[in-house]
């Protein structure tokens, strides 16, 4: 990571931030946030819909999101069926129950263009991003 960091510098040491410069304080901070997985409610959203191209139960889902890191819903499960609720008001996703009586989950056609153009736009970022640390 640290040369990925010194490519950064050098790159900007060539764009407007000819004055920027990293503190060892400043330095250790970035490293954090950098290890720190991205459980924002966006990355969130879409790491369900991802997973919501076949139908799935909420106790499926919270394993398959277990599995990719996901660790907010380990304490609060229900938070999940939260999300999950949000994301069928906004008709991303639907609902329908068993005969057994769960309860499945699966992607819309509007979720799928959601999905599609939120995968284009992290990729996108990440192209940029990519490019200033290689340089």
């Amino acid at each position: 990571m640290e040369d990925r960091l010194n490519r950064l510098r050098k790159s900007m040491e060539k764009s407007t931030f000819k004055e920027l410069s990293f503190s060892e304080k400043m330095r250790k901070e970035i490293h954090k946030q950098i290890n720190m997985p991205d459980e924002s409610d966006d990355v969130i959203t879409v790491a369900i819909l991802q997973l919501l191209f076949h139908e799935k139960t909420g106790y499926e889902l919270t394993g398959l999101l277990r599995s990719r890191g996901f660790k907010v819903f380990d304490d609060n499960e229900g938070s999940l069926y939260t999300m999950l609720h949000t994301l069928e008001q906004k008709r991303l996703i639907v609902s329908c129950w068993n005969e057994e009586g769960a309860k499945f989950y699966q992607l819309t056609d509007k979720g799928r263009k959601y999905l599609r153009r939120s995968e284009k736009n992290s990729a996108a970022g990440r192209i940029v991003i990519k490019g200033l640390l290689e340089e």
